[in-house]
């Protein structure tokens, strides 16, 4: 994605008012989007997942977010079925959620306007799933569609109380905690980071009883780092895990936002001695999470039933 340079006025601007962004090892080559830094006393923000497929689904669980009017959205990935070609990516992502998406530098004909172009303040921050990885080159139109922090594939953002760390775990997720670039950005940036909560999100679930199961790979020491929540999707079907004794952090799965099938809870069963597992895979939603300056909710809700949330989560500081 082309980008215009950022001046060395601009860059002595971001030190001095303490923002920084930071660009992983190896992704040198491109220029750095700006950081987003939004400043609230508390927040509502919504979390979708496996979502992109122009499909009726899909559009039940729109007009059911936006009813909410949240802050901002996040994706677990998957935006952009079948193969994450340029061909589809409007009628995925745009075409339901463009007045959240202000994405200034994707070509004309892309370009979102609604809400968040008239503010010029992007509220839509995605992460990349397998789908998005298969277009050649991989993410390309990913990368040229999205305007977003850093490199775009590993970033961070902060709204309000909240720190968020969205990670690109490729096709499979093989992301070693020893030697993967990303967990040394994610460690030095969590050593360093005052928000009250920190929220990790990618694709893979590090545990998930499902079709695909765990992406063991994944499995890092979030609770050591101070991580709250580890947000995930790629299995078709809202769950949260829990290890015993360990209630933090909380791993919530959201890949049931508009993918037009359920995978099944159980193909992979998780060790019910080790982790508690509540799995729903026959409905379609996404989780709503209301933050203040010591308690987060996180609200699973149904697009069949959206009176009430089926499952609740509370973190509190």
């Amino acid at each position: 994605m082309l980008r215009c340079s950022i001046s060395i006025l601009f860059a002595l601007t971001l030190v001095l008012t303490g923002i920084t962004t930071q660009v992983l090892a190896g992704d040198k080559g491109k220029a750095p989007g700006s950081p987003v830094n939004v400043q609230a006393d508390s927040i509502t923000f919504v979390v979708i997942g496996d979502y992109g497929r122009d499909s009726k689904q899909e559009d039940s669980v729109a007009n059911m977010v936006k009813s909410w009017n949240p802050d901002f959205i996040i994706t677990m990935g998957d935006n952009n079925y079948f193969t994450g070609s340029a061909a589809t990516i409007k009628k995925n992502i745009g075409k339901y959620y463009g007045d959240y998406i202000y994405n200034p530098d994707a070509k004309p004909e892309w370009q979102c306007h609604g809400k968040a172009e008239k503010q010029k303040q992007n509220r839509f921050f995605p992460t990349p799933g397998n789908h998005d990885n298969y277009s050649i080159p991989a993410l390309k139109p990913y990368l040229d569609y999205f305007t977003l922090p850093g490199d775009e594939k590993n970033y961070d953002f902060s709204w309000g109380p909240v720190h968020f760390y969205s990670l690109n775990t490729g096709k499979s997720a093989k992301n070693k905690v020893e030697n993967a670039k990303e967990s040394a950005w994610l460690h030095d940036a969590l050593q360093k980071d005052t928000k009250a909560f920190k929220i990790v999100y990618f694709h893979h679930p590090p545990f998930s009883g499902g079709h695909h199961g765990s992406a063991k790979d994944m499995r890092w020491p979030y609770k050591d780092w101070g991580v709250d929540a580890v947000l995930t999707g790629h299995e078709h079907f809202y769950a949260h895990a829990t290890v015993k004794g360990s209630p933090k952090p909380l791993y919530l799965i959201c890949g049931n936002s508009g993918s037009n099938e359920h995978y099944p809870c159980d193909q992979h069963p998780l060790d019910k001695d080790k982790y508690d597992w509540f799995c729903d895979n026959v409905h379609f939603g996404a989780i709503k999470v209301t933050v203040t300056a010591h308690k987060a909710i996180f609200e699973y809700y149904a697009v069949e039933q959206p009176g009430a949330p089926w499952d609740v989560n509370i973190i509190t500081k």
